[in-house]
């Protein structure tokens, strides 16, 4: 369920086109606003979502403003004339202050720079669209008897669509409006919230019965012990005492170290020792991986031979070249892909064997022959159009990481092109650490998330 692509499709066309005439500004403009506010708003409610106290005031406002998707029939009627358009307006400002009350004027300018229309106008658009998503998620609790855990989870399933349907311009500057960064780049699970408990926004403290005390029946003791006869018995301690327990812990721990150390090592010979800063003086780079394939394939050995043998197998191409691969590989796949006429576009590739430099788009030495093959399968399919796309783990900043992803996607890009293929037929991306396949509290998982993806666009 895309939420977001429905609510979209909702607003956009003739909506669009009479709210662009009841507030003053041209149609294109409009459009490109509500296209950016929608996704803007669900990503504010989305990061409230994600706690208790957010998903009980989401469902309050839900609960006691009505908000049962009447709305979204209605919608037509509310962009008739300035009077009715007003109303809503009115009641989304409202919502806006409840829902997102620190973000309304920072949104309001992110929009209003992205679309181009005055300041005034995408703080009106904002509280427009606001709630009409509001009564879409008000009809998500209406059909489905929902519960704040429920509902919460229907917003932040919305997650893997966020980027996507965000225009690629607005999506930078949104995560960082919003806060999402770290939202974003973390694993999503659904919540569970305590169910029962009675619906409170936060900040109202609970009432609590005032506790009656009976002291009727309660008997008071007093202890009878003289404690200023004991402070008058304590006697100090002998003066000796004291050096002699440090002498005691000296001689400890000597022993210790001359029974514990490891004096052999000490004394070892170091030539055979490799020192870390050595190999990566000699390396020049520290390797980040970013591909990672979806299926690995795997080599055959022969066990009775000392040397492993990999058999490569020749894949012939309609324009008369052949390419040596290996059986399950990348390119296999995607060359039998692309060849089969019943296959549908829109298929997603690991690029496998690519790796780049740390925080650099420098491909690491080795990584070009994926890339080559790529542009010879290509080259014999002409009509194949493809998507680049990088992906990064959340290590450091996730902002610098997707700014970073998208410079290696778009060094792919000019080796393709270098290699012959036309640039109208590559289109790249970088999404950073935005969009996991795994889990980023592991190394496998980062691993698998330092990826680059090929999606065929056209075939």
């Amino acid at each position: 369920m895309n939420l977001i692509v429905e609510l979209k499709e909702l607003l956009g066309g003739d909506i669009s086109v009479k709210a662009a005439s009841l507030v003053g500004e041209k149609e294109d403009k409009v459009k490109l606003a509500i296209e950016g506010l929608v996704p803007t708003i669900i990503g504010g409610i989305m990061k409230r979502a994600t706690n208790e106290a957010g998903a009980t005031t989401l469902m309050n406002v839900i609960q006691k403003g009505g908000h049962d998707g009447a709305i979204l029939s209605e919608i037509s009627s509310v962009v008739q004339d300035r009077e009715s358009f007003a109303k809503v307006v009115e009641k989304g400002h409202s919502l806006v202050s409840m829902l997102l009350p620190d973000k309304k004027s920072s949104i309001a300018t992110l929009i209003s720079q992205f679309a181009g229309v005055r300041n005034s106008t995408a703080t009106s658009l904002l509280a427009f669209v606001m709630p009409v998503v509001i009564g879409r998620l008000g009809k998500i609790v209406a059909n489905q008897n929902a519960d704040k855990s429920t509902l919460a989870n229907n917003v932040l399933e919305l997650k893997s669509y966020l980027l996507g349907e965000t225009p690629e311009n607005l999506q930078v500057k949104m995560i960082d409006v919003l806060g999402l960064a770290t939202f974003m780049s973390q694993e999503l699970k659904p919540v569970q919230f305590a169910s029962g408990a009675p619906l409170r926004s936060p900040g109202v403290p609970a009432p609590t019965a005032p506790k009656i005390s009976d002291d009727r029946d309660k008997v008071v003791t007093y202890s009878s012990k003289n404690y200023d006869s004991e402070d008058e018995e304590r006697q100090p301690l002998p003066k000796w005492v004291f050096p002699a327990s440090i002498i005691a812990l000296v001689v400890a721990v000597a022993a210790y170290f001359l029974v514990n150390y490891d004096w052999q090592s000490t004394f070892a010979s170091t030539t055979d020792e490799v020192d870390s800063t050595q190999v990566e003086q000699v390396t020049g780079a520290e390797i980040d991986t970013t591909a990672l394939p979806k299926d690995t394939a795997v080599a055959k050995i022969d066990s009775s031979n000392t040397a492993a043998e990999v058999k490569l197998t020749g894949i012939a191409l309609p324009n008369g070249q052949t390419i040596e691969t290996l059986p399950g590989s990348f390119v296999e796949r995607f060359t039998k892909y692309v060849a089969d006429t019943a296959s549908r576009p829109s298929q997603v590739f690991v690029l496998e064997n690519v790796a780049f430099e740390g925080n650099t788009a420098n491909l690491v030495t080795g990584g070009e022959k994926n890339i080559q093959d790529l542009a010879k399968i290509m080259t014999a399919y002409p009509k194949v159009q493809v998507k680049i796309t990088s992906h990064t783990d959340n290590t450091g900043d996730t902002l610098q990481n997707k700014t970073m992803s998208r410079k290696r996607a778009f060094a792919i890009r000019n080796m393709l092109v270098t290699n012959g293929i036309s640039a109208i037929r590559i289109d790249f991306d970088g999404k950073g650490p935005f969009v996991p396949v795994a889990s980023n509290t592991t190394e496998e998982g980062k691993a698998k998330n330092r990826r680059i993806e090929v999606k065929v666009v056209k075939k």
